[in-house]
């Protein structure tokens, strides 16, 4: 299952949202670089102060834009055809992000195994 990840601007915060491989919002936590309202907030850092910096360095905040966290990978899509239109097999050139010379297919759900 792909699990992907948005980031907005919320007041003086970020506000990073986990979407489930149906773009359904799974949980969302607001953030900043140095803390988190997630439940790994109190410790020294969590995925979500790891994500941050990413979506600000490739300007990827409050855009179109998701990161798959687990792969690495950015990707590219509009809420409401990503909402009407079920995930095929294929991919198309559309699915990668040209500026990171082909990133991870939206359209590719597959297990893969995290590294520890």
């Amino acid at each position: 299952m792909t699990i992907l990840y948005n980031c907005r601007h919320s007041g003086d915060q970020y506000r990073i949202t986990k979407f489930d491989s149906e773009i359904n919002v799974v949980s969302s936590y607001l953030c900043s670089l140095e803390e988190c309202d997630c439940p790994r907030g109190p410790h020294p850092t969590c995925r979500h102060r790891q994500m941050l910096p990413k979506f600000i360095s490739r300007q990827h905040v409050g855009d179109e834009w998701f990161l798959d966290f687990d792969r690495g990978g950015w990707v590219q899509m509009d809420q409401p055809h990503a909402e009407s239109e079920p995930h095929s097999t294929e991919a198309s050139a559309s699915d990668f992000d040209s500026e990171d010379s082909g990133s991870n297919p939206l359209a590719v759900a597959t297990h893969i195994p995290r590294r520890l």
